[in-house]
């Protein structure tokens, strides 16, 4: 009962806080995701630390990755966010570059140019470094930036392109989706969906959830800030979520399998660390990056119809 109590609390104040990070406004959504960037990157380097050569240079080590990635989250969030409107008045220089570098905004540049530099220069340093492991050091540092950077970056553009309700659905879709795979589980939960990767997780709890949560959000549209989409929409991208979050989780099963070790943080009293919370979302957000596009472009083709028909 104590251990329910802690893990009810923890998971309502946490929850709170995000929630009202990502409706408040777009700075706070900003704090919120490089919060979990840099909270997820350390802790993945953390876990991995073991598995390849200890860094004997700031330029090696965790903090050089984690600070490169951050410069390129900041990147992203000026070319992605709209021009400057309602900022804190600092300074009216301040507004006025800041409105001069959003006027001419370009969010694709930070996923197209910065990030493949970012390697690269990783490639550089592991050049001079003198070390018996450089592609596994290369090798666990690329899956850091491509696991963890690559999709808040596309959440950002996700969120100035839809806005936060949007990004907020996204997390009920997991959420919804995983208490129902647990309750369905631990209710008529048999066959085993992957024994080798995560003995608990069934296919029974799996079709459950999946059923229930399509269901629910078949009728999200409802709700005004989530008219963005039709019921036929939602219900497509909550079953590409609902894939792509149980693969998510078996990936972070799979390394904490792989590192011997049954949370990967205690960020979280109760629920683990950032990865634990995050797994699915990470690998959810640049599937639903692609279908909102197929989206946009399926609107687009009809639109072109209907003007050729008339």
């Amino acid at each position: 009962m104590k251990i329910f109590l802690i893990r009810l609390s923890s998971g309502l104040v946490v929850a709170s806080l995000a929630i009202t990070a990502m409706l408040y406004n777009q700075y706070t959504f900003g704090v919120l995701m490089s919060i979990i960037l840099i909270g997820s990157l350390n802790e993945y380097f953390n876990l991995t630390e073991a598995k390849h050569d200890k860094p004997t240079s700031f330029f090696q080590g965790k903090w050089f990755v984690i600070l490169l990635s951050f410069i390129a989250f900041i990147e992203a969030f000026i070319l992605a966010s709209p021009p400057a409107q309602g900022l804190p008045n600092f300074d009216n220089y301040f507004v006025l570059a800041i409105d001069v570098l959003t006027r001419f905004r370009d969010s694709a540049l930070t996923l197209n140019a910065t990030i493949p530099i970012l390697v690269f220069t990783l490639f550089i340093v592991e050049l001079y470094s003198k070390s018996e492991k450089p592609f596994e050091n290369l090798g666990s540092k690329a899956v850091a930036i491509f696991w963890i950077l690559v999709p808040v970056i596309l959440a950002l553009n996700i969120y100035f392109e839809k806005g936060g309700p949007f990004i907020l659905a996204m997390f009920f879709i997991i959420w919804v989706y995983d208490s129902f795979c647990y309750i369905f589980g631990s209710l008529i939960g048999k066959h085993k969906l992957f024994e080798r990767i995560s003995p608990k997780k069934t296919w029974e709890g799996s079709i459950g959830g999946a059923i229930v949560t399509l269901v629910v959000f078949y009728f999200a549209n409802k709700i005004p800030q989530l008219q963005i989409l039709s019921s036929v929409e939602w219900v497509i991208l909550a079953l590409v979520v609902i894939v792509a979050a149980t693969y998510g989780d078996l990936v972070e099963s799979l390394l904490k399998r792989n590192l011997g070790i049954k949370d990967s943080g205690n960020i979280m009293p109760g629920h683990g660390g950032f990865l634990d919370r995050l797994d699915s979302f990470y690998l959810a957000v640049p599937f639903v990056a692609v279908m909102l596009w197929l989206f946009a472009q399926v609107s687009n083709l009809i639109l072109v119809f209907e003007y050729l028909s008339q």
